[in-house]
């Protein structure tokens, strides 16, 4: 997952986080308040019904008692009753009068007058009899004296049989104050229209219910009667869209006898949660827009320059272009990790560099360390014939020849007679010949030993050549033969490594190849480091061991093949030979072939490998061209590997310079 992915997902995961951590606070801070609001204004609500309807109440009584001291009851004229036009005028659906109590103890009704709601015209009430009320009517009952102050004795409301009605009771009183036995008893029921005049005043949907058995109450309301019952306070439930609220409202004794029931749009949430829910899109708005700009100015402070850097280092990393340079400009952290990444491939260039020069030093002491080696064996056998020329000249017997001279001058004058006569002259001849023949037999040897020192003396200046020859530098650009390069090439390894007399050593040369123009020591250094490798991949092999040297011309191209009969490479390890500092031996430095194929590279060559043709071995090929001109490249260029077609060597497509193989 790249980096843009994880800061895209860690944006967008906390803003979701956050955005629902506000939607909780949110809903658990505000929307409490809200609901409680509500539930205030809900009460508030319902206590505005109630007070309506004590209004209502209270407009009764003062019309009551106004009615109370009117003349057709203060002259207690008997048949006076407001016509009917009066009592619509009045809105009163009950109107009645009552007189003074008799020997029974009753009242009789002086004056009476009903009007049923519509709703329930055929509706009996029983409590308002039309002859006369007993004493021990509820209505009737405690102290009916006339009051001083401007309300009537009693109001509230009663439950009927045609509903409930709105009512009040109040005597008559004389204009001096003196009362007469008279009670006047006004109503107005709660009819359908009154309750919605009532509902257009007060704006709320409610009705009313008499808790008598009269009415026949709801499910909903039977199962919560109770809870409204025994509290004081009005009830209230939370639904989808309105609130329901339920309260009592006392009779005329005191009793819940009746229950007000409204339905309150819960307008307050509604408002409240389209706020939150509004203030949710502001912030999750807000956010995505915070969030983009972020990963905007991330991706054009940040990531753009960070993944440019990581391109230039995979770019370092896939083509081992060391050379290639960020060069930023910036100051930030970015531009310091740029720079230090510069400086760490400027470092490793130096450090490369001087591992190719320490390699090539290596490989080349490794060559002297094996000349030198030669040398000094040569030297060993120059010491011992040295030896046999002194043990040689010790016996020439000059010391004889002096004793034959100095006889011989000692009898000059008579030489004959002594050679002949004397007893020791006799034998003087035939000592001499025996001296003389020992003398030739002592010429023999000095003459052999001293071929033998001379050969060792050219062995050992022959080897200091090879050694200069290789050791020098700089770039001679020339033609050679790439057949006499490989022979020297490989008398160099010998002569360092050794001779291995198990060793077959094949050479399969194209006569129409004899020269190439290019750097003929580069070419050596290039062919003594794979026939080097080739030597020390067969060493301790039990098995034949084989040295194919191939050449070939293919259109433009020279083809130097190194073949061996070693243990090959691995198919894993293919692409990596000549990767710096690879290697798969424990004592090797792995710069070897990395510093052939950068030579083959300047020469305007290549250097491939790939598994061999021959005792599943490994095949190193130089490609050089054969025009005189050719491009110069990179020493840090990749070098790639690729496997050309099979050439079996037991017979060529092309002219065979060497048929028969030899031993070395």
């Amino acid at each position: 997952m790249s980096l843009s992915t994880r800061i895209t997902m860690t944006l967008v995961i906390v803003v979701a986080a956050f955005a629902v951590l506000d939607g909780w606070v949110v809903q658990r801070v505000f929307g409490e308040r809200f609901d409680a609001l509500e539930e205030s204004s809900a009460l508030t609500d319902m206590d505005r019904v109630r007070q309506a309807l004590e209004q209502e109440v209270q407009q009764l009584a003062n019309l009551t008692h106004s009615l109370a001291g009117a003349p057709s009851l203060r002259d207690g004229r008997e048949g006076a009753m407001p016509r009917a036009e009066e009592l619509i005028a009045l809105d009163l659906d009950v109107y009645f009068v009552l007189g003074p109590t008799d020997q029974s103890q009753n009242r009789p009704v002086l004056r009476s007058r009903i009007e049923l709601p519509a709703e329930r015209d055929d509706a009996q009430l029983t409590n308002f009899p039309r002859a006369s009320w007993s004493g021990q009517h509820p209505l009737l009952t405690g102290d009916l004296k006339p009051q001083q102050d401007n309300e009537a004795l009693r109001s509230g409301i009663q439950l009927t049989g045609a509903g409930p009605m709105l009512l009040a009771v109040d005597p008559a009183w004389s204009p001096t104050g003196d009362a007469r036995d008279q009670i006047l008893i006004t109503g107005r029921f709660l009819s359908w229209n009154r309750i919605a005049r009532l509902r257009e005043r007060t704006r709320i949907e409610f009705q009313v219910w008499q808790l008598d058995g009269q009415d026949q109450l709801p499910e909903h309301i039977l199962q919560r009667l109770p809870q409204v019952t025994g509290s004081p306070t009005p009830h209230l439930e939370q639904g989808d869209e309105n609130l329901l609220g339920m309260s009592t409202f006392d009779d005329l004794r005191q009793r819940p006898q009746l229950l007000i029931e409204a339905r309150l749009p819960r307008t307050i949430s509604a408002e409240g949660q389209a706020a939150v829910t509004f203030g949710r899109i502001s912030v999750l708005t807000g956010a995505a827009v915070l969030v983009l700009a972020l990963l905007i100015l991330l991706r054009r402070i940040v990531l753009n320059p960070l993944a440019a850097l990581t391109d230039h280092a995979e770019s370092v990393g896939s083509t081992e272009n060391i050379s290639l340079r960020m060069n930023s400009q910036r100051t930030d952290e970015l531009g310091r990790l740029s720079g230090e990444l510069d400086s760490m491939l400027d470092k490793l260039v130096e450090a490369r560099a001087a591992l190719v020069d320490a390699a090539r030093t290596a490989g080349k002491s490794e060559v002297a360390t094996g000349i030198l080696h030669n040398v000094g064996n040569m030297l060993s056998g120059i010491g011992i014939s040295s030896d046999e020329l002194s043990e040689s000249i010790e016996l020439l017997g000059t010391d004889d020849l002096s004793t034959v001279a100095a006889a011989l001058e000692e009898h000059a004058q008579d030489l004959e007679s002594y050679l002949c006569e004397d007893s020791h002259g006799k034998h003087l001849p035939p000592f001499v010949q025996a001296l003389a023949e020992q003398q030739t037999t002592q010429r023999d040897r000095l003459r052999r030993e001293l071929r033998s020192l001379r050969q060792g003396l050219e062995h050992v200046a022959e080897l200091v050549r090879g050694q200069q020859q290789f050791t020098q530098r700089g770039s001679l650009t020339g033609e050679f033969d790439p057949s006499a390069l490989m022979e020297e090439a490989l008398r160099l390894v010998e002569q360092s490594l050794g001779q291995d007399p198990e060793l077959e050593v094949l050479r399969f040369f194209d006569p129409n190849l004899t020269t190439v123009p290019g750097d003929r020591h580069r070419t050596l250094d290039i062919l003594v480091n794979l026939i080097q490798n080739a030597f020390q991949a067969m060493e301790g092999q039990v098995e034949p061991r084989t040295l194919i040297l191939r050449t070939r011309l293919e259109k433009t191209i020279a083809c130097l093949e190194v073949e061996d009969s070693g243990p090959g490479i691995d198919s894993a390890h293919l692409t990596q030979v000549f990767a710096p500092g690879f290697t798969t031996r424990k004592d090797g430095h792995g710069y070897g072939l990395h510093t052939a194929a950068n030579a083959a590279l300047e020469m305007g060559g290549h250097l491939e490998a790939r598994s061999a043709d021959y005792a599943q071995g490994a095949a190193f090929q130089l490609q050089l061209t054969t025009q005189n001109t050719h491009a110069r490249q990179s020493t840090t260029q990749h070098i790639s590997v690729a496997i050309p077609e099979t050439v079996a060597p037991s017979g060529a497509p092309y002219g065979i310079h060497q048929s028969n193989p030899s031993r070395r």
